[in-house]
């Protein structure tokens, strides 16, 4: 199922799944501020989808970022970021992990 982020200027960025199953917002994760743009779009995307499988996941708490080195696969520079998350709600603890490429952060920093 695909996801669509909207990301309207001074609004705080919104992931929801393409069917209306679920939403997310920024202002359901404290600690988001410290991500980057791409980050928060990558987080926020993985959120929906399992908020999509249980309703009753939220609000989270951003408890740990770790980057790694850049690193070249398929011709490609990417960068490992893992995210350790808190569900305030369940008071369970969990790991979002995901690539961020160059590309992507050529293109953040320029808006």
């Amino acid at each position: 199922m695909e996801k669509r982020i909207k990301d309207e200027p001074g609004e705080p960025m919104v992931a929801q799944s393409k069917m209306g199953e679920a939403t997310v917002n920024e202002s359901e994760i404290r600690g988001i501020g410290e991500l980057t743009p791409a980050e928060k779009k990558h987080l926020l995307l993985q959120l929906a989808r399992d908020r999509v499988k249980d309703s009753s996941t939220g609000p989270w708490e951003i408890v740990d970022v770790r980057r790694e080195e850049w690193e070249t696969i398929k011709a490609t520079l990417i960068q490992s970021v893992e995210i350790d998350i808190r569900d305030t709600g369940k008071d369970e603890l969990f790991r979002v992990w995901f690539d961020i490429t160059k590309l992507e952060r050529e293109l953040e920093s320029i808006t």
